[in-house]
Formats: C-alpha cells, sequence, structure tokens
C-alpha cells in the first residue's frame, strides 16, 4: 500500500509542516487576491465597507472569499508542495492512475445507500454531552455549530441559476477536489509513510478532516466520510473515486436545496428531514458494508489482472 517512489529524505513531521506552511500561505495570497476582486467588481465595495463585509452577512464578498482562499489553501498549496518535492502532481495525488469505470459505479451508489446511516451517526452525534467540568468548552462548541449553520443558511439562499452554479462550484466542487487534494492526497499520503500504516493514516486523516471544519455536532459523520474517502483512494488506487464521493455528498444538498427553495419551501423546512425507522438505518448500514467489499474486491482483481499483464 505504500509508494515508495512519493517517499523522501524528510522525515513526514517536516513534511506535514511544509505542506500546511505552503497551503497557508497560497490561502493567504489567494484571500488577498479574491478581496482584490470584489473591490474592482463590487461597485459598493470600499475601504469603509470592507471591515463589516463579513460581519454583516455580505453575501457577494463571502462567497468571492470562500473560493478564492480555498482554491489557494486546498489546491495552490499541495500541487505547489508535489512540486517542491521534486515529484509530478499527477502522480503524487494518484491522477495517473488507470481508473475503473465500475468503481464510480459502486461509489455513486455508496454514497445514496449510506445517507441513513449518516443521518443515524448525525443524530447520535448531536446528542452528544460533555461533563460538567467540561461546560465552557460545550458552550463554545456550540457557538461555532451555531455559526457554522447560519452562515451555511446565508449562503444556501438561491434565488437564481447564477446563485446555484455559484454554490455548486464555492460547496461542491472545490471542496470535493481541493479537500481531497490536501486531507487524502497530502496529509493522508504523508501519514502512510510515517506510520507505514494506511489503517492508521486513513483514520487520523479523518479525525484532521473533520476537527478543521469546526462543526463538532457533525463531528462523527464528517470523520466518517473522511475515512471512506479515504479507504476510496488508497484500494482504488485513485484519487478520482474520493473527489467523486466527495462531490456527490456535498453536491446533492446544493441541488436539493436549490430545488426546494424554487418549490417555495423555506430553508427552515428542508432541515425538517423525517427521521427512518431503525431498520432503515440498519439496511443502509449492512448495504454500505456491502458496497464497500464490492468496491475492495474489483480493485482487488484489477490490481492482480494488471500485475499479470
Amino acid at each position: 500500500m505504500i509508494d515508495t517512489r512519493k517517499s523522501t529524505a524528510y522525515h513526514p513531521a517536516l513534511l506535514l509542516v511544509f505542506l500546511v506552511l505552503i497551503s497557508a500561505v497560497a490561502a493567504i495570497v489567494f484571500a488577498l487576491i479574491g478581496t482584490a476582486v470584489w473591490f474592482f467588481t463590487d461597485s459598493n465595495a470600499s475601504l469603509a465597507t470592507f471591515a463589516a463585509a463579513t460581519t454583516t452577512g455580505n453575501i457577494a464578498f463571502i462567497r468571492i472569499l470562500q473560493i478564492f482562499s480555498t482554491f489557494g489553501l486546498f489546491i495552490v498549496g499541495p500541487i505547489a508542495y508535489s512540486f517542491l518535492s521534486g515529484v509530478k502532481a499527477k502522480h503524487y495525488f494518484c491522477f495517473d492512475e488507470k481508473l475503473n469505470w465500475n468503481l464510480f459505479f459502486v461509489v455513486l451508489a455508496l454514497m445514496f445507500c449510506s445517507n441513513a446511516l449518516l443521518e443515524w451517526i448525525t443524530a447520535l452525534n448531536q446528542k452528544m454531552s460533555l461533563p460538567d467540568v467540561l461546560h465552557g468548552m460545550e458552550l463554545w462548541m456550540k457557538q461555532k455549530e451555531d455559526e457554522a449553520a447560519e452562515l451555511t443558511k446565508m449562503l444556501l439562499v438561491m434565488k437564481d441559476y447564477s446563485a446555484f452554479s455559484i454554490n455548486l462550484l464555492m460547496i461542491a466542487i472545490l471542496p470535493a477536489i481541493g479537500e481531497e487534494l490536501f486531507f487524502r492526497g497530502g496529509i493522508q499520503n504523508i501519514l502512510i509513510q510515517w506510520f507505514k500504516n494506511h489503517h492508521v493514516a486513513i483514520w487520523v486523516t479523518a479525525i484532521l478532516f473533520s476537527a478543521i471544519h469546526l462543526q463538532f455536532y457533525g463531528f462523527f459523520p464528517r470523520m466518517f466520510l473522511g475515512a471512506l474517502f479515504g479507504y476510496l483512494m488508497v484500494y482504488g488506487k485513485s484519487i478520482w473515486y474520493a473527489i467523486l464521493g466527495h462531490f456527490l455528498n456535498n453536491g446533492t444538498a446544493v441541488v436539493m436545496a436549490f430545488v426546494m427553495q424554487k418549490q417555495g419551501k423555506s430553508l427552515e423546512e428542508i432541515d425538517k428531514t423525517q427521521p427512518f425507522e431503525w431498520y432503515g438505518y440498519l439496511i443502509s448500514a449492512i448495504i454500505t458494508l456491502i458496497l464497500l467489499i464490492v468496491f475492495f474486491k474489483i480493485a482487488n482483481k484489477e490490481e492482480k489482472t494488471i500485475s499479470y499483464e
């Protein structure tokens, strides 16, 4: 499972620091570029309105800043890291591996059938309660969760196809490509070199992936997704399967929010979902496990076929 061609003489801890620093610099640079774009494209933009743009709910500014900073942090940063590491980006991030289209269909079914399981994990996560000694931390976690929920609601207001297209780019396409490059392609690859165990690397990366979102009452379902994407990349030998799964997860939420708003429903109504019966969650878990096994078997069969050739 470990690709020695991606190894370097440096300790993986240094590689992690290097990746994070390069990505942080890229995020700052592109955030500044995004701010400049906002100044030149928004007739109401000025130095006086800049300071209050993020706090007063200036959606245009928030969207531009989100798109540019995401592009810098999660796409430009990891690609620059691979370039400076002396490894071609298409190889480092497993873009050059042969694709099996049967696996794409399995990923499609996997993301659809795991919805109920994710809903159950989310429900359990939201019931989480910390001990009294950590009451202050719990209040901070709830505050961050409420802030994230409020921002998400503002961004998901889509009155036309233009707003829908921007949201699809910002919420689905860029995060699917970028976060997979940074976490699965970057951090997970480095941790595999460090731990020499892809299972440990996958789960540590999944924990970091979930933690960085600062939405603690959605921590476990996001960690589950992170681990799922990690296994898809390791066993599928290509990052494209993880990108597809990530895009389907985020893109479905954007499409459903847009369609339901077109039907005249509010975001509050969209949030109200009918829970499944207990056996619905069980069936979802069983089918998800079966599809994962199918994915692993198809990928393993293809690997053996290639080795025989």
